[in-house]
């Protein structure tokens, strides 16, 4: 437990510092005001976890294996950890639609100013601009994303989380290391929430809210891992939810950024529900009780 708190403190530091910087020395204090400076910056902080994970690897002399997860060995849980994302999303928004001050968004005629478009190409652009065509193009692109570009950078965030971390808690129930590793991922975001990621309407109540989605993302992605074990599922999650969650942008009229997505209550009740299935699928269908294990445990009973 030492070394998971020493490596949280470390990262945070680091990364805090690095966000001061690009706040005040880079001027990058509004995504929306250079978002290529703001996407170039976001990036390599996403980074930062496997770039301090790597470093105290290499002062405590570990080999970057020893922590057992980099395993690059395609199972079931990769596939599964690919597409629920996808789920959790489409799901997300039929639940957002039906809260209150929400409602489904069928008409995407606003996103290209028609004026502009050619009077013999606007049937066709209009027959594009449909809640299907968006919610297949952003599928199919984003699934690409998901386990290519998206992945690799959501890689540098999850060698440190479900990686370093994971075998760092080892003598951790695996309830536990999950609420654990989520609360430190949701706090490291802090700058960039304050920023406007993610919760450009409620900034400050954001840096909360995303500590609530990170710790119930760590319960779907940690299980993925030790199924697995390997931490290569928990990046293609990460990175393709990052790429399809964006539909509900689109899908959705009112509401907020509170409430609306992934990140929002809508997202956290669906989430919440998965969490409650793959409960319920490992311990009833599976019987691999992972839920009441330690991480060490669930580890070695792979082993075997």
């Amino acid at each position: 437990m030492k070394k998971a708190i020493k490596y949280s403190i470390i990262l945070c530091v680091i990364s805090w510092i690095y966000a001061a910087i690009m706040i005040f020395g880079l001027d990058v204090q509004n995504p929306s005001d250079n978002p290529m400076r703001y996407t170039m910056c976001a990036s390599l902080y996403m980074l930062l976890p496997m770039i301090v994970a790597i470093v105290m690897q290499k002062i405590n002399k570990e080999k970057l294996s020893s922590t057992g997860l980099l395993r690059f060995k395609i199972k079931w849980s990769w596939l599964v950890a690919w597409m629920l994302p996808v789920v959790i999303v489409l799901l997300t928004i039929f639940v957002n639609a039906f809260l209150p001050g929400c409602e489904f968004n069928a008409d995407l005629s606003s996103l290209i100013p028609m004026e502009q478009v050619p009077e013999e190409q606007k049937e066709m652009v209009s027959m594009l601009m449909t809640p299907a065509f968006m919610i297949l193009i952003t599928v199919i692109s984003g699934l690409f994303a998901g386990a290519t570009i998206n992945a690799l950078f959501a890689f540098g965030e999850e060698y440190g989380w479900r990686n370093y971390l994971v075998s760092a808690l080892k003598e951790k129930k695996f309830v536990c290391a999950s609420i654990f590793i989520g609360i430190v991922w949701g706090i490291w975001h802090f700058p960039l929430i304050l920023l406007g990621h993610n919760y450009p309407q409620h900034s400050v109540a954001g840096v909360f809210m995303m500590v609530v989605f990170c710790v119930l993302a760590s319960f779907v992605e940690l299980y993925f891992v030790l199924k697995a074990k390997s931490v290569y599922p928990a990046a293609i999650f990460h990175g393709t939810i990052n790429a399809v969650a964006g539909l509900n942008v689109l899908l959705i009229k009112g509401g907020n950024d509170l409430i609306n997505g992934a990140t929002g209550v809508s997202g956290f009740i669906l989430i919440s529900i998965v969490i409650a299935i793959i409960y319920v699928f490992d311990k009833y269908v599976l019987k691999d009780n992972i839920f009441s294990k330690t991480i060490g445990e669930v580890l070695e009973d792979v082993e075997r």
